[in-house]
């Protein structure tokens, strides 16, 4: 069992404008392991993945991802080695932005490069185009892509980094749901790449927990409800006591469904 931490957080917790968003939130990633961060909407999912990324600053508490601190080391080289895949990119992303300068700009965690990136790392981002499939948006306009093809463009971006992780924030978010599965197709192939870097997906649907996560994180209301092995802790009874309403869960084939009572 690998033991090796890429990301910490210890005793976090989290208040803006006199909201108590997080509270003591203690948690550790380990090399070789995939996540799912699961919760109810305004369960402090995304407040917590802003915490790690730095995009947030901890009211209290400590983040460690590798042996960088949050505080200690600059934040702006450490997100260099954490894929994040966030819609909230998507409304800072300009719509002239060619799509081989978006993924190019994973990089070095920017974006909207004031310079067109080097033959190299071109070539590289229109490699990552052709694994997804997508080799015929290598000419397109960001603005001018769907949701789904913005979701793996932003996929590419993320690969384009030295990363240890890959944080995936609610990504099946606005797709149909044949552009779901195809997505979450796609993440499992991710998954069984070689040296493929540990996933943290975040959502609040149990269907899009995929057979490659191995474990589950819980939130409710800002606390951790439980966390640990996806297949002691995704039960009927944790999962009603998460969403506040008695609920049953059902497994096939390694995907799962809730059906509320």
């Amino acid at each position: 069992m690998p033991s090796e931490s890429i990301l910490r957080v210890q005793n976090a917790t989290f208040i803006r404008g006199g909201r108590r968003i997080l509270d003591d939130i203690s948690w550790r990633v380990v090399r070789g392991q995939h996540w799912c961060v699961l919760g109810p909407n305004g369960c402090g999912k995304t407040s917590l993945i802003n915490l790690i990324t730095g995009y947030e600053p901890a009211t209290d508490g400590i983040v460690h991802i590798g042996d960088e601190t949050f505080g200690n080391s600059d934040w702006r080289e450490v997100r260099k080695t954490v894929g994040l895949v966030t819609n909230t990119l998507t409304t800072f992303i300009e719509s002239s932005e060619p799509v081989l300068h978006v993924i190019a700009s994973g990089r070095d965690a920017k974006l909207n490069l004031w310079h067109a990136p080097t033959s190299t790392l071109k070539k590289q981002a229109s490699g990552l185009l052709e694994a997804v499939g997508c080799t015929y948006l290598r000419k397109s306009l960001w603005g001018t892509l769907s949701q789904g093809e913005k979701q793996k463009v932003l996929i590419c971006r993320a690969l384009m980094a030295r990363f240890e992780v890959l944080i995936l924030d609610e990504p099946c978010a606005g797709l149909d749901p044949v552009a779901r599965e195809q997505f979450l197709d796609w993440m499992s192939q991710i998954s069984s790449w070689p040296e493929a870097a540990s996933l943290v997906m975040v959502t609040h649907h149990v269907e899009e927990i995929l057979p490659c996560i191995s474990h589950v994180l819980m939130l409710r209301a800002g606390r951790v409800l439980c966390q640990g092995e996806k297949q002691k802790m995704l039960t009927s009874p944790a999962l009603s006591a998460l969403y506040g309403s008695p609920v049953k869960l059902n497994q096939k084939a390694g995907r799962y469904a809730l059906r509320v009572m």
